[in-house]
């Protein structure tokens, strides 16, 4: 076969072309001559570069049939598309004809040979239509210079393999390869250039605290850079932003699922591999996962709607208080003040919350009668019958109030109470968070009750504008006083506790690298 198409190729380049007939001449001989010949020496020279059944193919058609003949030959496509112009429908119907294409094998779309975005929608619109496959192939051989780009382009990001025919040998005079020379060339993605700039605008979305977006990107490329180590370390990284996304929007049960598995990874690799990127955080991640571990546990007991159980026990009510915390300092990072205040408004409720719980009270329904006091705090219950008592604290709390409001006071105990009043209330059984470190406490409660007005104006409560930034550091600076004022009565340490929440970025990695400062990685 090989010394066939080399005397047919002899015959083929000794015929003249000085004139149109006999270029005719010459085409029709290598036509019927040698194209034949070509195809089968293709066949033979690259069908081990086929690695897998392609399903799908897309082509852009030149006004050269040959080499888009030379691929569907070789590849034996499913389904194809071809691409169009004008001026090469024809040059189609010749590749149909010649390869003997039945019409429910392919489609054509006609698109404008210098617009590009005729080929982008032509190219998504069958991507979609055939359900994102797999095993596309789009070969950008043929058309204008415009359509290649095109298809090349849109094979890039919807991630599919882009593949050319073409030769070294290229015959000038004759305006064709040298019969027998074609080869098929894969074309790799881009992400094995680019994948390291790639990387680093994941990483920099992970940075800005966009864990969603981070987790996207990192999705795509934990599965399309070349190089394994490299893979493994974005999957820890995409398994971190994973785990984050999830506890940010408190989803506690599926962030320690993800936390889990996270650090039973880092552990798998850590001895083979304890330069990798987060291997340092294994340990600070394991404390992470015993705080969401207790966090999995609070929503069984909410779904049971164990409210009284959560705030009664610190070891429920304190990991969602810096939860509460933590997700405040991100949302101030981000400059997002009224969404932080919200988030710290619901972490004083919760310090009212529990220091009421202590009480065995519940400030959705107020039990007075079955308070339990601590007479070494509040001697003059000692003794008292419940309804004694309850008399003594509603004058308490009315004294209270009439020093901070002055005028129009209620006189009653009431079923349902808000934050103030749940101050109010601590105020009176003489409870440690409402002590004054300095003044009287009934400026704290003034306080209390400006930090209450000030977040009723923000947009995401009551008012109509958004908090502003010196507002809200006001605003940060209490409810941050009153909490470490809290751990400190319940004997929680918050400097080492703050620590371990503190939620990590891999950028901070005593093992992170840039892309582009690392060792070669393609």
């Amino acid at each position: 076969m090989k010394q066939e198409l080399i005397t047919m190729t002899e015959k083929w380049k000794g015929l003249e072309r000085k004139t149109v007939k006999q270029r005719e001449k010459a085409d029709n001989f290598y036509e019927t001559k040698l194209m034949k010949l070509i195809e089968e020496e293709f066949i033979a020279n690259n069908s081990e570069k086929v690695y897998e059944k392609v399903e799908y193919l897309i082509m852009s058609v030149g006004t050269s049939y040959e080499p888009l003949v030379l691929d569907i030959q070789l590849l034996q496509p499913r389904r194809i598309l071809f691409l169009y112009t004008e001026t090469t429908e024809s040059v189609l119907n010749k590749i149909a004809k010649y390869c003997q294409l039945d019409p429910v094998r392919y489609s054509k779309r006609q698109v404008n040979e210098t617009d590009p975005l005729d080929v982008y929608r032509e190219i998504k619109a069958a991507y979609l239509k055939w359900n994102r496959p797999d095993k596309l192939y789009i070969d950008f051989t043929g058309g204008t210079k415009a359509m290649s780009a095109a298809a090349a382009m849109a094979g890039s990001v919807i991630k599919v393999q882009l593949i050319y025919i073409g030769s070294e040998q290229y015959l000038t005079d004759f305006r064709k390869p040298e019969p027998g020379s074609e080869r098929l060339y894969y074309i790799s993605n881009p992400i094995e250039i680019f994948g390291d700039l790639e990387i680093e605008k994941a990483l920099e979305l992970f940075d800005k605290y966009n864990y969603a977006g981070a987790r996207e990107k990192l999705r795509e490329l934990k599965e399309t850079v070349p190089a394994p180590d490299i893979r493994q370390q974005l999957s820890f990284v995409h398994d971190l932003a994973m785990v984050y996304e999830y506890w940010d929007a408190l989803e506690f049960p599926q962030a320690y699922k993800a936390m889990c598995s996270l650090t039973k990874d880092l552990e798998r690799d850590s001895r083979l591999n304890p330069d990798f990127l987060m291997m340092d955080f294994l340990p600070a991640l394991k404390r992470q996962e015993a705080v969401l571990k207790q966090l999995d546990e609070l929503s069984g007991l909410l779904k049971e709607k164990k409210n009284m159980d959560i705030l009664r026990g610190t070891e429920y009510i304190v990991p969602l208080m810096f939860t509460m915390y933590e997700n405040a300092e991100i949302r101030r990072k981000q400059k997002k003040y009224d969404m932080a205040t919200l988030l710290l408004y619901r972490l004083l409720e919760m310090i009212e919350q529990r220091r009421l719980a202590v009480y065995n009270l519940y400030i959705s329904q107020m039990n007075y009668r079955d308070i339990i006091y601590n007479t070494e705090r509040c001697p003059e219950m000692e003794g008292k019958d419940a309804d004694e008592r309850k008399r003594l604290l509603e004058k308490t709390v009315y004294d209270i109030r009439r020093q901070l409001f002055k005028r129009n006071v209620n006189r009653y105990l009431l079923d349902q109470i808000s934050l103030l009043e749940g101050f109010i209330l601590l105020l009176a059984l003489n409870d440690e968070i409402s002590e004054a470190r300095a003044g009287q406490p009934i400026d704290k409660l003034r306080r209390v009750r400006s930090m209450v007005y000030l977040r009723n104006n923000s947009i995401f409560a009551h008012g109509l504008g958004p908090v502003s930034e010196e507002d809200f550091l006001k605003f940060r600076g209490f409810v941050l006083e009153i909490f470490r004022e809290f751990c400190e009565v319940e004997k929680i340490d918050f400097d080492s506790y703050s620590r371990d929440m503190e939620w990590l970025n891999p950028l901070h990695s005593k093992n992170y690298v840039r892309m582009e400062e690392a060792e070669p990685w393609r």
